[in-house]
């Protein structure tokens, strides 16, 4: 027997193409989710299956908003991607994550303006032992079911904050700003 979980544990980080979907080990929501299981479980071997059927996929994973995708159905509203990845790579004590990650340019200013901060992913899972045994989407919401990781838009806003005060060069402002437009599009810049 299988189901399905949307379940927020990541929080955007990094460099923005790279996210953690989920985590490694046993873990659950801080809402007690799921119900009568002690937890979901990834480890290597359940994660190498999700990678390989997601490498055989002709489609790519949507990012959408607050999993719009699922519930489109249901309210007839439409459900724009904020974002899309197809190649899943496993971290040894860290989880699985999404590792080319192309954020559509409104996804992408939301980010950076801190409108959005979390990556939820929706998974399906061994309803009698946890184990997580497919990816479906991902979405990007604040209702994060998971805590304390950290955010996307902190390390684009370390870099604008320090920049003007480190006496950070007309070269060095250029070449921050090519890395930055190329994880988080033409959005992204220091002044």
């Amino acid at each position: 027997m299988s189901a399905l979980a949307a379940c927020t544990v990541s929080a955007l980080s990094g460099a923005g193409k790279t996210i953690r979907l989920i985590p490694a080990g046993l873990f659950r929501a801080t809402d007690g989710r799921p119900m009568g299981l002690p937890g979901w479980t990834l480890n290597a071997s359940l994660a190498a299956t999700i990678i390989k059927a997601a490498a055989s996929r002709a489609d790519d994973f949507v990012i959408d908003y607050e999993h719009q995708t699922m519930q489109a159905s249901n309210n007839g509203q439409p459900a724009p991607a904020a974002g899309w990845f197809k190649k899943l790579e496993w971290r040894e004590g860290q989880g699985l994550f999404a590792v080319d990650v192309r954020w559509v340019a409104r996804a992408s200013s939301m980010i950076i303006a801190r409108e959005y901060r979390y990556v939820s992913p929706v998974f399906g899972f061994d309803a009698k032992t946890g184990e997580v045994q497919s990816l479906h989407s991902a979405a990007i919401t604040n209702n994060p079911a998971l805590d304390g990781l950290t955010d996307i838009a902190a390390a684009k806003r370390q870099v604008r904050d320090v920049a003007p005060q480190s006496g950070m060069s007309q070269y060095e402002r250029d070449h921050a700003n090519r890395v930055l437009a190329h994880c988080f599009g033409d959005a992204a810049h220091i002044r």
